[in-house]
């Protein structure tokens, strides 16, 4: 199955697309995927860069756009250019390490109703983030290898990706389309296309066994004033278009989710991966809320949810 990579790239080249570009290329696979980096009107320093990168990795398709065109356009125009069964939106701001990948996209063939999978991290919005307290790109990433690699190949269910790292099913992209540029420069366009997956029959899901580092963003308490108002104007135009569909879930509650579905599992007598479980578990203790009447409420819900998977946490 051939696989398409789309790297969309805005300046800080040298802490962004390459180092993403790098671990990328030391996966043996490396040559055999269609990788395209599209940037969006960067500065002329990462231009400069690119141009560079371009003799460095003669195989890798480079677009530069003339405008800054936003997130949706600019993964758009990657993937309206790509070839492959598999199309793998990735972050410039991510690190797959070797395997990971091709792992990822493997999940396709045996699940022929599958239309989204992505890889557990260390910085998510939903229950793709999982507990990686070190304080290194290094350390984070030997803990999620430790996480992804302590287990069977559990796909598990997610009410919406997050796009840091997503692939896509071919079939998906021909029955759903592109992503909604009208989203602008970011921000719940990828909510919006898991949505409309779903909605088309598809499946979202979370594969347990892959991981991909993603340095993320700043908390929305730092973000400048414009971009909250972006994101506030993108979250209404969610509720214009879904309706009661749009449940703004916290990835507390997702990661909650994915504990209820190892509990299912556990009382249909299927093996549990215990090392993921009690990491999720220390990682929704971790995660309590700040208000005294949710946090009581919350931690009641992890100890349900503990006790059933026969952990006993602490008072």
């Amino acid at each position: 199955m051939k696989i398409s990579i789309i790297i969309l790239s805005y300046n800080d080249y040298s802490g962004t697309t390459g180092p993403c570009l790098a671990s990328l290329s030391n996966d043996p696979a490396f040559p055999t995927w269609e990788v395209f980096v599209v940037d969006n009107a960067s500065n002329a320093e990462t231009r400069d860069s690119l141009l560079s990168a371009q003799a460095q990795y003669p195989s890798v398709h480079f677009v530069l756009n003339e405008q800054n065109i936003g997130y949706a356009a600019g993964n758009n125009v990657g993937i309206r250019l790509s070839t492959g069964g598999v199309v793998i939106l990735l972050n410039s701001d991510t690190i797959a390490p070797a395997g990971m990948i091709e792992k990822l996209a493997a999940h396709f063939i045996n699940h022929p109703r599958l239309g989204m999978i992505g890889p557990v991290t260390n910085a998510a919005g939903n229950e793709q983030a999982i507990l990686a307290s070190a304080e290194s790109i290094e350390g984070k990433s030997e803990q999620g290898l430790r996480y992804a690699n302590s287990g069977g190949n559990e796909l598990l269910v997610t009410y919406r990706m997050d796009f840091h790292c997503v692939a896509i099913a071919r079939a998906v992209i021909n029955k759903v389309g592109l992503l909604d540029e009208e989203f602008g420069r970011g921000y719940y366009e990828d909510f919006d296309y898991s949505l409309r997956v779903k909605n088309a029959g598809f499946d979202l899901r979370v594969a347990e066994d892959v991981f991909v580092y993603h340095r993320g963003s700043a908390s929305f308490s730092k973000l400048p004033r414009e971009t909250k108002e972006l994101m506030k104007r993108n979250k209404k135009r969610m509720l214009r278009k879904h309706g009661s569909q749009v449940l703004f879930l916290h990835l507390r509650d997702g990661n909650l989710g994915i504990l209820a579905q190892y509990a299912e599992r556990m009382n249909a007598g299927l093996a549990l991966p215990d090392y993921r479980i009690q990491s999720r578990i220390e990682f929704a203790i971790k995660n309590q809320p700040r208000s005294w009447f949710k946090k009581w409420r919350y931690l009641n819900r992890v100890k349900k949810i503990a006790h059933t998977l026969n952990i006993k946490i602490g008072e």
